[in-house]
């Protein structure tokens, strides 16, 4: 096999010179471009994506946060953030460069030799009609790998939060058990998806190599008609071997994209939720600026469900707690106690009826006024939020560090001079307020409490975790240090709301008793009265005791 001659010579040097450094500069200035596509372009889209999830996720109903699990949403906010910032901008851009790679190397070989046509475009159709069929299990394969993941991360941030009643009651090995179960899941789905990548390279491989088959063939049985320099026969072979790597390249960053598209999909459906109603008061349903004044509570005809298709929680409640007035709200598990705090504070919307707070109708005001203006809660579960302890007692910046300390030493955590006072403010918090007892995360929310005075103050159980030394303290701050308050006790403990000036009893979601605790003590067969009866005969007598006590001295008082 002989090749004709090439041109030689350095006139004909310097002409590939010329044509190899335009080249070269064309590649750097598109290499410059697709960078700066990438750092700028990619890094502005993944910052507006996340601040949009963020947001969103910020403002999800609460019914949200008890359907999704928590593992869930850490996934999006780490795997999946970090595919956006770093691995879908690097995959797009290498995209970009195989597309690029595949058309010049194509246009290269039937420019050398046009008949290899015959093995490209029948190669590039069953490379395409294989990626098809791997798209059908590939991107799901993908998913289900990141669904798998998601109770791995959820089981590991449990681990860590209970990690002191897991060794406290000995659950290490069965906590170990269900880790190795969620593993293995997450380890078998991620086999699954790797395999399937193998499965389609190999063949990839295979189909790649026919175009070498092919191309060496051809300038074989027909070098006499195509007089073929050696240099460009050379060139042909190479880029004929480097087909393989081209379309292999292609089809895999193809589906790298894709998977990372999927990492998009599931930021974007978190950055879509739907949210709560508007933090803001449209000017028509503006309260007075001196609103609330006193503190009258009402529930007219009241439905509330936590979510479509579910039961109802709270069934035309129905109750009027006069501005100043203690009330306390008894009942059975599951007898919609609680529900009367989602309620008032929106944190589901009711679906029927009206909740007024001196006159106002709470469902027509933005969020911002009906939890941050006027109404306090103390729950059961208390939570600290803020770097600081003083961002965490006054986190509007209203009252000055003198305040917020008296407030501190009222419920005896203050400190013991001013010096000491700054560093207790300055004092770092930890997650959720964890360097503190539930006790004294109790007490914080007191003194929280105190700083704002609120005209409705609502405790959903917020003694049940706690000792009774404490607990007894904290009533007595509150009939003390809150004398124009209206207070709404979700009571876990009788004792805490017998001497109360009303109790509402619920069953079933309704209000079957209203009134005050020994007058409702008095009806024979009343919910109280079984209540009571029900912690023994020594604590019935006491109860019943506290309340008449309590019911002679605001008698007395009156007249």
């Amino acid at each position: 096999m002989e090749f004709p001659a090439q041109i030689d010579g350095l006139s004909a040097q310097a002409q590939y010179l010329k044509v190899y450094a335009i080249l070269i500069l064309l590649f750097v200035l598109a290499a410059f471009f697709r960078a700066e596509w990438g750092a700028i372009g990619g890094v502005r889209a993944a910052k507006n994506v996340f601040y949009t999830m963020l947001s969103s996720v910020l403002k999800a109903p609460m019914s949200y946060f008890e359907t999704v699990p928590m593992g869930r949403i850490l996934n999006r906010f780490t795997f999946d953030t970090d595919v956006n910032d770093v691995t879908l901008s690097q995959v797009m851009s290498m995209f970009m460069l195989s597309c690029s790679w595949y058309v010049t190397g194509v246009a290269l070989q039937i420019a050398i030799l046009p008949w290899t046509a015959l093995a490209i475009v029948p190669v590039s159709v069953m490379y395409w009609v294989l990626m098809l069929y791997y798209r059908k299990s590939g991107p799901d394969l993908q998913r289900i790998e990141a669904v798998s993941r998601s109770p791995l991360q959820s089981m590991v941030s449990e681990c860590l939060d209970g990690a002191t009643s897991i060794r406290v009651f000995q659950q290490e090995e069965q906590f170990v058990t269900r880790y190795r179960g969620v593993a293995d899941k997450n380890s078998s789905a991620l086999l699954n998806f790797v395999s399937a990548q193998r499965w389609v390279g190999v063949r990839m491989e295979m189909l790649g190599s026919l175009v070498v088959l092919v191309s060496s063939v051809l300038v074989v049985c027909l070098n006499d008609v195509l007089k073929l320099e050696a240099g460009l026969v050379g060139l042909l072979i190479m880029w004929c071997s480097n087909f393989t790597i081209t379309l292999n390249f292609l089809v895999d960053t193809f589906a790298e994209a894709e998977a990372a598209i999927t990492a998009i999909e599931r930021v974007d459906a978190m950055a879509s939720l739907p949210s709560e109603k508007p933090m803001e008061t449209d000017a028509e349903h503006q309260p007075p600026s001196s609103w609330p004044t006193q503190g009258l509570l009402e529930f007219n005809n009241v439905n509330l469900r936590y979510r479509e298709g579910l039961p109802l929680v709270l069934k035309n409640l129905s109750f009027k707690l006069p501005a100043g007035k203690s009330c306390g709200v008894v009942g059975r598990t599951g007898a919609g106690k609680s529900s009367i705090t989602v309620a008032l504070f929106r944190l589901v919307e009711i679906e029927s009826g009206q909740v007024l707070l001196d006159g106002v109708d709470l469902c027509q005001l933005g969020l911002s006024d009906v939890r941050g203006r006027g109404m306090s809660i103390i729950p059961q579960d208390p939570f600290l939020a803020g770097a600081t302890l003083r961002e965490s007692l006054d986190p509007f910046q209203l009252h000055t560090d003198a305040e917020i300390l008296e407030a501190l030493q009222s419920v005896r955590l203050g400190a013991s001079n001013a010096e000491d006072g700054k560093q207790l403010l300055s004092s770092q918090l930890e997650e959720g307020g964890s360097n503190y007892s539930v006790g004294e995360r109790q007490l914080l929310n007191l003194a929280r409490a105190l700083l704002s005075q609120p005209k409705l103050l609502a405790l959903d159980e917020a003694t049940a975790s706690i000792d009774g030394e404490t607990d007894a303290f904290i009533q007595k701050m509150l009939r003390t240090r809150f004398p124009n308050t209206t207070l709404i006790t979700i009571a876990h403990r009788l004792e805490t709301i017998m001497d109360y000036d009303l109790c509402l009893v619920m069953d079933a979601g309704q209000a079957v008793e209203f009134g005050a605790p020994a007058e409702l003590l008095d009806i024979r067969g009343g919910v109280l009265a079984e209540l009571v009866d029900a912690t023994g005969a020594e604590s019935s007598e006491a109860l019943r005791g506290l309340a008449k006590e309590a019911q002679l001295a605001k008698t007395q008082v009156t007249s």
